[in-house]
């Protein structure tokens, strides 16, 4: 790169945002991220990357400030990589997320001809998340909790997060006090000694209700029977401490052995008028309040009439499945975790609900046993759809597909392909699950055309 060198100091006005809600500029026509910067400012920034289509830049100073620039709740915001949008007024993070799904649509899947409705904003913009994971770490000052720094695996010790839900915040409190004074160590994996490596910290937000999951990479240990029995004691939110043991060297958090250290292994919590059970390893929406008018939307651009045979793709513990079972002939779930399928079973029996089935394979491999289907719901995990469940999506021929997708850039490229079967895209509508981040999800209506 001739134009620019390491280290080099530049002048930078800032267009847009990248998928990580960092500012992008362009210098001379060449592309640069600077963490922290806004749309619509002129900054100061040094070069401390560059690679041959991109850079990266380290902000110095604001010289021209954006109207939407407010001050961050957050002590920690721009050193804990939690939230990266903070500094941004909540107006500008809709119209910034619906501008990301227009914007991925149009580049990647070449969908230019599709109206994008206003992303739908989140009631609750602080304290709405019901579950956080935080990694341990041993620092001269003993072991600490937190989460990491942007772009790094620098762990930004924390005794509270602005995002976490109150009655989660207030465990965590707790806990924390409880794993500093226990004389349990931190897993090192530079060397393997040391014990715990995660907490993970689930909640029920309406039924008030809190799950404690201790990772560690071995076997059960004195230490971890006394931090239990302490947290339950002083925590009586805490329905259950959950030891998750997890001995690989990668960067997966949770391992497939779980082991109950007291009271339950599980929480229960309620959508609307369904109450679900969550498990450790269960996916569940992290905004429960933002996920009910979500499953609405999803029910309405479905238009069922009480005749329809529904398939639920990726279903998780059922929750999609079970709000659509009550207004369809039947609905199979699919999942390929164990855990969830088997929540799954639970929460359609404890809800009363008799026409859903659910199978524990993966989803691409079911839906080529399946003949005909009348509407499919698509929920796929970050990475979307596999091309195998598309195209059997378009074989088996639902008149309907519901798209509920995390990430527009893989949304973009599975809707260019279920259009190139013959559907046809009728509405796109954002929903705002994590305020202060750069994460959008998105409800897509399709139908046969």
């Amino acid at each position: 790169m001739d134009i620019l060198k390491l280290d080099q100091q530049i002048s930078l006005k800032i267009d847009d945002l990248g998928s990580h809600g960092e500012g992008v500029g362009r210098y001379e026509g060449f592309t640069i991220f600077v963490e922290g910067a806004l749309p619509g400012e002129t900054v100061r920034a040094q070069i401390i990357q560059l690679q041959k289509r991109y850079g990266r830049g380290r902000l110095l100073t604001i010289e021209t400030p954006s109207k939407h620039r407010v001050k961050p709740p957050c002590h920690l915001f721009a050193k804990c990589g939690g939230c990266q949008l903070m500094h941004l007024d909540y107006g500008r993070q809709l119209e910034i997320k619906t501008g990301r799904v227009r914007d991925a649509l149009q580049r990647i899947g070449n969908i230019t001809d599709v109206n994008v409705s206003p992303c739908i904003a989140s009631e609750s913009q602080l304290a709405y998340r019901n579950k956080i994971q935080l990694p341990a770490r041993n620092t001269p000052n003993g072991i600490a909790l937190g989460l990491y720094a942007v772009s790094s695996h620098e762990l930004v010790p924390i005794d509270h997060c602005q995002i976490h839900c109150d009655i989660g915040d207030q465990v965590y409190g707790e806990v924390l006090s409880i794993i500093k004074g226990s004389g349990i160590t931190a897993y090192d994996p530079a060397n393997g000694k040391g014990e715990l490596r995660h907490v993970l910290i689930k909640s029920a937000v309406v039924l008030q209700q809190v799950l404690v999951v201790l990772v560690t990479s071995k076997d059960h240990s004195p230490l971890l029977s006394a931090i239990a029995k302490l947290i339950m004691k002083k925590c009586p939110q805490v329905k259950g401490v959950v030891h998750n043991i997890n001995r690989e060297k990668d960067n997966v958090i949770l391992g497939d052995i779980y082991n109950v250290l007291e009271g339950s292994s599980h929480i229960d919590e309620k959508l609307a008028d369904l109450t679900f059970k969550i498990s450790p390893a269960s996916f569940f929406q992290v905004n429960p309040e933002q996920a009910v008018k979500l499953y609405a939307q999803a029910l309405a651009f479905a238009e069922l009439t009480g005749r329809e045979t529904v398939l639920d793709a990726y279903c998780g513990v059922g929750t999609l499945s079970l709000f659509f079972a009550r207004n369809a002939k039947s609905v199979v779930g699919v999942e390929c975790v164990p855990e969830a399928i088997a929540d799954a079973k639970t929460n359609a029996k404890v809800n009363g609900i008799e026409n859903v089935t659910f199978v524990c394979d993966s989803s691409e491999r079911f839906i080529g046993t399946l003949k005909s289907i009348d509407v499919a719901i698509l929920n796929p995990p970050r990475k979307g759809c596999a091309p195998a469940l598309l195209k059997g999506i378009a074989r088996a021929g639902p008149k309907r597909v519901i798209y509920i997708s995390c990430d527009p850039a893989t949304l973009a490229r599975d809707l260019a392909l279920l259009r190139s079967y013959g559907y046809q895209i009728d509405s796109v509508q954002p929903f705002d699950m994590f305020p202060q981040t750069a994460h959008v999800e998105t409800v897509v209506k399709l139908s046969r055309s």
